[in-house]
């Protein structure tokens, strides 16, 4: 759909996953389209001034009518999302966790040098990271899937973590949440309770984003 709308390379080689470029896409120049997206499929965020909101909207509309296109809404969104582990700011990433226990890693650079909270990074690796970030399956939901700020319960029925975030994946046929746990309990596989409206479930700790894990999907 967006090769109809502009004359940019989008294959793998010229725009890559996790990439940028300025485009003239439709009728509007210096658009800022970014192969990255919320919900864990190929596909392309555009920034733009506001005053070629309307254009743009009725361009990929226009061009995306031979593939069926539609509009989703947030509940969609969050659906998504959950199969891909997706943190959101302000609900899973908070100032009350490190990007350690968020499953960040990747995006410290601790030997870059000084950096604001660096050295409160360094005290949390040598004495050891206390939460970690997971996903859960959550079983035998009826009528109520989480939705975040659920507490998680050890097998002895002791609090170990909470919820974030939750919702019902379409895609995995799933209850799922999101949230953080105490590291030594962290592994995949290991078996937990969550609370939900004032009801124990069972859940289970899977492997981060259960759906397409090898982001296939993000790369084809």
């Amino acid at each position: 759909m967006l090769a109809k709308l502009t004359d940019v390379a989008l294959d793998n080689t010229a725009f890559p996953w996790l990439t940028g470029r300025i485009a003239e896409i439709g009728l509007a120049a210096d658009v800022y389209a970014l192969r990255v997206n919320f919900v864990g499929a190929l596909g392309w965020e555009l920034h733009f001034p506001i005053e070629y909101a309307h254009h743009l909207f009725d361009a990929v509309f226009a061009a995306g009518k031979e593939f069926g296109i539609g509009m989703v809404g947030m509940r969609a969104m969050e659906s998504l999302r959950m199969e891909k582990s997706y943190r959101m700011w302000g609900t899973d990433l908070t100032t009350d966790y490190t990007p350690f226990e968020a499953g960040l890693d990747r995006f410290v650079r601790i030997n870059k040098g000084p950096f604001i909270g660096r050295e409160a990074l360094e005290r949390q690796l040598a004495n050891g990271v206390p939460n970690r970030f997971v996903t859960l399956e959550v079983h035998d939901v009826d009528d109520a899937d989480p939705l975040g700020n659920e507490p998680l319960f050890d097998t002895r029925g002791a609090i170990v973590g909470r919820a974030t975030s939750g919702y019902y994946g379409h895609v995995l046929q799933k209850s799922l949440a999101i949230g953080y746990l105490q590291s030594q309990l962290a592994a995949p596989g290991t078996e937990l309770g969550i609370e939900i409206l004032g009801e124990r479930k069972r859940a289970t700790v899977l492997i981060d984003s259960p759906f397409d894990p090898n982001n296939q999907e993000l790369k084809a």
